[in-house]
């Protein structure tokens, strides 16, 4: 998959930017400033571009391209520079800093797309070594973490948070601090339904408990019922 590192130091640009890229099915990592960059790219992950925000505190990205175009080990790195719509002198500061290509912002989820394609297109990422299993070879069960934030637990199951997006019906494992502490094995949900955040770029998603042993339900009325009563005596 392709790897791409983006670097903004306003959260919002970075939640929007993440979410168009790992969308158009790009793995995305991102940094608020040049100095996180660099220790993301340090590493030792092969990325294969960086688009970073033009003006940023302390270390701007024109100090931060000025750094990897010093290290050989970015050469075949694509660099895109994200300047404001107003910001001319940027852009031309960034075609001679040596940038393969600039990124005007607000960003147009279509043409920010089209702009990552045309700097692909100038610097082809790297082909990496990989196996593939076929059907009918050996292949190798494996569990996939995502972190989630439960918003609220009943016996019924869970609402949660979530930056991705489940399908309904499906059938997930969920193991956390709060489940260790009420002494349960991982728990397994039914997924009841998927609804978008857009404020926050996430999904809301409730859960159902599924295949639970009434002693463990037992554990999660009592937990609920504790809350509940410690929040009624403080009110």
């Amino acid at each position: 998959m392709v790897r791409i590192l983006l670097v903004d130091d306003d959260p919002n640009i970075l939640r929007l930017g993440e979410k168009i890229l790992s969308h158009a099915n790009y793995e995305v990592h991102v940094a608020e400033s040049a100095l996180g960059a660099m220790d993301i790219l340090n590493s030792n992950r092969i990325f294969d571009a960086l688009i970073s925000d033009a003006n940023m505190p302390e270390y701007s990205g024109f100090d931060l391209i000025k750094t990897i175009k010093k290290d050989r080990r970015f050469d075949n790195l694509a660099v895109a520079m994200l300047t404001g719509l107003r910001e001319k002198k940027d852009i031309e500061k960034a075609i001679h800093a040596g940038v393969d290509d600039y990124i005007v912002k607000p960003l147009d989820p279509l043409l920010f797309l089209k702009k990552v394609e045309n700097l692909f297109s100038k610097k082809p990422p790297e082909e990496r070594p990989e196996v593939r299993f076929s059907e009918a070879s050996t292949y190798y069960e494996t569990q996939v973490m995502m972190p989630c934030r439960i918003l609220s637990l009943s016996e019924d199951g869970v609402v949660l948070e979530s930056k991705f997006a489940f399908e309904r019906g499906d059938i997930v494992k969920m193991d956390n601090e709060l489940f260790q502490q009420l002494g349960l094995s991982i728990p397994s949900f039914k997924i009841i339904n998927c609804t978008e955040n857009k404020e926050n770029f996430s999904y809301f998603v409730n859960a159902n408990f599924v295949g639970m042993r009434e002693s463990e339900l037992q554990k999660v009325r009592a937990w609920v019922f504790k809350q509940l009563s410690k929040a009624k005596r403080s009110a």
